[in-house]
């Protein structure tokens, strides 16, 4: 059982409780994934690629809630790795379409154990009730705002 920690100005604030948790749940997914080199959020980008054929990078902006200066830098990673490929949309010379090369699908495929392991243990602090409970809470948190969205 849990020691009950001081509430404090900052053991109560639930922007540093969110950030940490965030530091926390990184960690983990490192430890369980770090000799593919990828990041949580490469992964969240690799597999809303995966889950969406010839996406566009704004497209992955809505998919991720990651803003679109980081999409960038994460895109021209994974194409520098070998990961995803892209090209011009059809109906937007502007926008590009991204999809998964084969390593990229072989990287996500050797990777989804780790990603499970990572899942597992951070909801084992937890009871089950308990996850359900946080994963219901953050995805009311993240839809209330609508740029998250």
């Amino acid at each position: 059982m849990l020691q009950e920690q001081p509430k404090d100005m900052l053991g109560a604030s639930l922007t540093h409780l969110l950030h940490r948790a965030c530091q926390v749940a990184d960690g983990v997914f490192n430890e369980e994934a770090g000799t593919t080199g990828l990041t949580t959020r490469q992964y969240a980008v690799l597999m809303a690629i995966a889950n969406n054929h010839d996406i566009s990078q704004t497209g992955l902006v809505h998919a991720t809630g990651i803003d679109r200066s980081t999409i960038a830098e994460i895109v021209k990673r994974l194409l520098k790795r070998g990961l995803i490929r892209r090209r011009r949309t059809r109906l937007d010379a502007r926008a590009y379409a991204v999809r998964l090369t084969e390593d990229g699908e072989q990287l996500l495929k050797a990777v989804a154990p780790a990603a499970k392991r990572a899942e597992s243990r951070l909801a084992s602090v937890l009871s089950g009730s308990n996850t359900n409970g946080l994963i219901d809470a953050l995805l009311h948190l993240v839809q209330g705002f609508p740029s998250a969205k």
